[in-house]
């Protein structure tokens, strides 16, 4: 990859993304530089525009020529460490789909028609589906770019129809609903009713979630070293790898989904007790983990306490604890910046977007504390009413 950081002090952050490498024009090694990007997606998505261009306007430059089967190889073999773990499952996992489309075709010659009369096929299937499949082929394809095996993304101007499925909803429904405190204890006490280890650990995890709004894989990698009692913090430092792995398979990577999810974060104190008497009586090092000390699997996790929400007439997803915190936050007039860096975004966009959900109940007070005011008096409102039905 030809993309590297460069120092500036007019950025906010200290640095810019510099696109940067060497080619050959005439026996001759040039270079090339632009620098001033805000974003490393920026310059990564001008380092393949430039490349192409190039590729173009070089009468001699010859294409290499392969498939779609070879070139799905080689991404895995060698453009693996550029993304995150999840993402490669992710694309890995439509390769079948797209192999058995275009496995033996050459990539250059995969073109916006063929690609378009493929997704138009798949109309049927659901639209979260072709989406991912997009993305799949998207991250291939730019790839095949850097590696001199394409000029143009195809991909680009490709548009996507399908279903709504009821997966798709069911997600939906998950990132809109919020975990209250009521609903909450239910869970703690439900599986407090069962006094084994694996019940204890569940709880430790749900409480990891809900007071600290780690993401699942993140809390299921703790381990003690990670939780300072002395200075009431927590180190967030590793992520667990599970998909597509068998449970004596899982791991711990130290490759978080961005920077800024590598953190030390502070402990409620509501928790600090129940971490005292945890780590006493947990005789593993992992934090949450089975009664043999293994890795808990995030699905049986779930599956546990949806069993649980259930007879609450709720859904649950792990991930709905984060949004809980985020939430929560807000509700008690915590800034948008503070609650930024305790959930750990890199954008403060995605706190405000994502992370924040009202209930209809909590925007009809938030209007009604406006309109209560003494600017809004019952009485004039009634008056102004009064005065508009005189007009007829």
């Amino acid at each position: 990859m030809s993309v590297r950081k460069r120092e500036s002090k007019k950025a906010k952050n200290g640095y810019v993304w510099e696109v940067y490498f060497k080619y050959k024009e005439n026996a001759k090694v040039m270079r090339f530089s632009k620098y001033g990007f805000s974003t490393k997606k920026d310059a990564e998505e001008y380092e393949i525009k430039v490349k192409s261009e190039m590729q173009k306007n070089v009468s001699n430059y010859k294409i290499i020529k392969i498939t779609f089967n070879d070139a799905c190889d080689m991404f895995l073999e060698i453009a693996i460490n550029e993304y995150q773990e999840g993402t490669i499952y992710n694309t890995k996992k439509y390769f079948p789909i797209l192999k058995k489309e275009f496995g033996n075709v050459k990539v250059n010659e995969i073109d916006y028609l063929m690609l378009q009369k493929f997704f138009n096929s798949r109309s049927e299937f659901g639209i979260e589906t072709n989406k991912n499949i997009r993305k799949s082929l998207n991250r291939v394809f730019k790839f095949c770019i850097r590696s001199g095996y394409m000029t143009t993304n195809p991909c680009e101007y490709i548009s996507v129809c399908g279903i709504e499925n009821h997966r798709t909803t069911y997600t939906n429904d998950y990132e809109e609903h919020v975990i209250e405190q009521e609903e909450f204890y239910f869970i703690i006490n439900k599986l407090n009713e069962e006094d084994c280890f694996i019940n204890k650990s569940y709880i430790i995890a749900i409480m990891i979630g809900y007071y600290l709004g780690l993401r699942i894989s993140e809390a299921l990698a703790l381990t003690k070293d990670d939780i300072d009692l002395h200075n009431k913090s927590i180190n967030i430092n590793k992520k667990l790898i599970y998909k597509g792995l068998r449970k004596e398979d899982f791991y711990a990577s130290h490759k978080l989904k961005s920077k800024k999810s590598k953190a030390v974060l502070p402990i409620p104190e509501i928790l600090i007790p129940i971490f005292q008497k945890w780590i006493s009586y947990n005789p593993y090092n992992l934090l949450v983990c089975d009664d043999e000390g293994n890795y808990l699997h995030p699905e049986t996790l779930n599956k546990k306490v949806k069993k649980i929400t259930k007879q609450y007439e709720t859904k649950f997803h792990f991930h709905m604890l984060r949004h809980t915190l985020a939430t929560n936050l807000l509700r008690n007039n915590i800034d948008l910046k503070t609650i930024q860096e305790l959930m750990r975004h890199s954008n403060i966009n995605t706190t405000i977007s994502i992370y924040t959900h009202y209930h209809d109940e909590q925007k009809r007070k938030s209007l009604n504390s406006i309109f209560s005011t003494p600017s809004f008096q019952k009485n004039n409102i009634l008056q102004g009413v009064e005065k508009v039905s005189n007009l007829n």
